[in-house]
């Protein structure tokens, strides 16, 4: 079964978006160690502020994990740029720091915002409480499963597998949403937005021993840019 990041956030016994936790046989559970790396030029035509391409030294134990970029807030970042614009990636790193910092203003900036109303819709009609309080539980099972607070050290995106294109995938993720909602929402969203992204992503944290591990692993999730912006749902 697809992991999509809507059912793992959004579902009221909240499933948790890390309910894979800790990869036990991940050769990342420590963090790596970085030796010597190559920098490329810094992409000057992006409007986030992230590195340019870091090649590790084949000696250093990152070596293994491919070539990334630094964010402005020290997240390595894994992706092709041929692929994903910095600002795609920039927001699901945004999205996710909101869960470390738990700051609701800042998740609910990431969040569509059509999406944001009609949830707030469900759960006050369904459950009697908002998406303020779920926001406040995602937080606190990405923390159980990290034994505390934790920091997002590493965040990569790829290609959606198990789907035929981009498209088909995006579709089926607003399907899903059409029938966890009940009603026709698929189209509007699409009505609504400029283009829709498709993908697969892995985020990475350490706890507070400084122990890296996977946060999450193989989800995917949906952006929908809108005016130059990048939003999610979930």
């Amino acid at each position: 079964m697809k992991k999509f990041v809507l059912t793992a956030l959004i579902l009221p016994a909240v499933l948790c978006l890390s309910g894979c936790g800790k990869s036990k046989d991940s050769s990342s559970e420590k963090e790596p160690k970085t030796t010597e790396a190559s920098i490329s030029g810094i992409d000057e035509t992006s409007a986030a502020d992230i590195s340019g391409i870091i090649t590790p030294d084949k000696d250093s134990e990152e070596y293994d994990l491919g070539s990334y970029r630094i964010s402005e807030n020290g997240v390595k970042l894994y992706y092709e740029d041929s692929e994903y614009p910095a600002e795609l990636v920039s927001a699901l790193e945004k999205y996710f720091t909101s869960f470390e910092t738990g700051d609701y203003e800042s998740y609910k900036e990431c969040i569509f915002p059509s999406y944001i109303e009609t949830m707030e819709k469900y759960l006050q009609e369904n459950y009697q409480y908002g998406l303020d309080k779920s926001f406040q539980t995602q937080c606190d099972n990405l923390k159980t499963n990290m034994g505390g607070s934790f920091e997002i050290t590493r965040i990569k995106v790829e290609k959606p597998v198990e789907v035929e294109s981009e498209e088909a995938g995006a579709e089926e993720f607003l399907d899903n949403l059409d029938g966890f909602f009940g009603q026709a929402y698929k189209e509007s969203v699409k009505n609504d937005c400029d283009a829709l992204r498709y993908m697969t992503f892995s985020v990475m944290a350490k706890d507070a021993e400084d122990t890296e591990s996977l946060l999450v692993s193989g989800f995917y999730i949906l952006f929908a840019e809108k005016d130059g912006k990048y939003y999610t749902f979930g």
